[in-house]
């Protein structure tokens, strides 16, 4: 069965983003007519639609259809184009052993520390 989007949540994520809807349609790449349906409950997004809304209001589907009130982000996408600095380490750290995995969560907070 195909899970249910609460359109109160999905609008919920989109305001604590600061977002207009015309935005969050364009950041998926959807008709905003389309989008403005999905959050007024007239429509219902398909499972891949409900995955891709999360990902871009920064939630997960868990909390977009009712499963949890944890509104964190339980995936995160990275754009080699937007931001290649980023994408390289994460590609990177994808052939890393758990030990160095854990040597660089640790040097990333030690210094995400010292910005502060």
């Amino acid at each position: 069965m195909q899970p249910l989007l609460i359109p109160e949540k999905l609008r919920i994520a989109r305001e604590k983003l600061g977002i207009t809807k015309v935005e969050a349609a364009r950041r998926m790449s959807i008709p905003q007519s389309s989008y403005v349906r999905y959050e007024n409950g007239e429509r219902k997004p398909t499972h891949a639609t409900i995955i891709q809304m999360a990902q871009v209001l920064g939630t997960s589907e868990d909390y977009l259809i009712g499963k949890s009130e944890d509104d964190s982000a339980d995936t995160v996408l990275v754009n080699k184009n937007d931001d290649p600095v980023l994408y390289e380490i994460m590609s990177g750290a994808k052939n890393l052993e758990e030990k160095q995995l854990k040597r660089l969560l640790a040097y990333y907070k030690g210094l995400a520390n010292l910005e502060k």
